[in-house]
């Protein structure tokens, strides 16, 4: 578990990554240190002894100690290791929403000279946090985005929303370089988080699709919009899915029953039970089910609602 060099950058800015590597994490958490002699922890990773021990091993090594310990969210692979951290420097472990002082959006935070932009970015998480390093217009993303691939989404209304936001706060930082929670160091920030919207929008776009295609579930859609998925990531996907649900039915653009979706225009179980009740107890068997609005629409039709 070797410290991993940030180049382009001096001995002010340094990276850990903790041997946690998996589907979900990458190569594993980065854990970055900030500062000379003052060092701000920026993730401490895991509760794992090995990497408790890599950190505490290059601030030492630097001849430098902890003087602050900052976490981008609460999941355990970016917050585990505080605790054991500050049992051997007894410093402030701050985070969004928590704590005797909970960090707040807009806030400066610094030691050893070292000044960090607090900025709120819910979406992966409620408590998710950025942190932008001004001097060095460096974004310290956590799960935000990710040195590769893209980030999973809260299955909670509103979520995709926030995500959405969040990532247009951070672009209008205008950061040099994206240090991600997981994989490596981004250079091309603006072109990062354009490609990461119109992922958003294109997921949308394939949500749709398979509703009108029939998928049901948000199961049933990761089965049609995330080929050759890891198996392992399949609840992450669907709780991606159900954050782009959410959004399309308060956009009317899709209706839910129970756990089942579809378009505004489809006929549901329960639509042709009602309409048999109002008409007497007959079934039309399906007469009306090519009627305009009511079928699922051709390829030419879908592109143009």
């Amino acid at each position: 578990m070797a410290s991993i060099p940030a180049p382009r950058f001096d001995p002010a800015f340094r990276i850990v990554t903790a041997g946690n590597p998996s589907p979900h994490t990458l190569d594993g958490t980065n854990t970055y240190l900030v500062g000379h002699r003052r060092v701000i922890v920026i993730d401490p990773g895991p509760n794992e002894p090995a990497h408790v021990s890599a950190v505490l091993d290059r601030v030492k090594a630097d001849g430098a100690e902890i003087a602050l310990v900052l976490v981008t969210h609460s999941h355990a692979d970016h917050l585990g290791a505080a605790a054991a951290l500050v049992r051997t420097f007894p410093v402030p472990v701050r985070r969004w929403g928590a704590g005797p002082a909970p960090l707040t959006d807009g806030e400066t935070v610094g030691e050893g000279g070292e000044a960090l932009r607090v900025v709120h970015t819910p979406g992966h998480a409620d408590d998710h946090v950025v942190f932008y390093w001004h001097a060095a217009r460096l974004l310290f993303s956590g799960d935000l985005i990710l040195g590769s691939g893209t980030v999973v989404l809260q299955a909670r209304d509103g979520a995709l929303e926030d995500y959405l936001a969040s990532l247009e706060r951070v672009r209008r930082l205008d950061p040099a370089v994206i240090a991600p929670g997981h994989g490596p160091l981004i250079d091309d920030p603006a072109v990062r988080i354009t490609d990461y919207l119109a992922h958003r929008r294109l997921r949308e776009q394939q949500v749709l699709d398979a509703l009108a295609d029939g998928a049901r579930t948000p199961g049933e859609i990761v089965g049609v919009i995330y080929k050759n998925l890891d198996p392992a990531l399949h609840p992450a996907a669907e709780n991606t899915v159900r954050a782009h649900l959410f959004k399309l039915v308060r956009e009317g653009r899709a209706r839910r029953e129970g756990n089942r979706y579809h378009r505004p225009w489809q006929r549901t179980e329960s639509d042709r039970a009602q309409r048999s009740t109002a008409d007497g107890g007959e079934n039309d068997g399906g007469a009306n089910d090519g009627a305009a609005g009511d079928r699922p629409a051709g390829p030419a039709d879908r592109n143009r609602r």
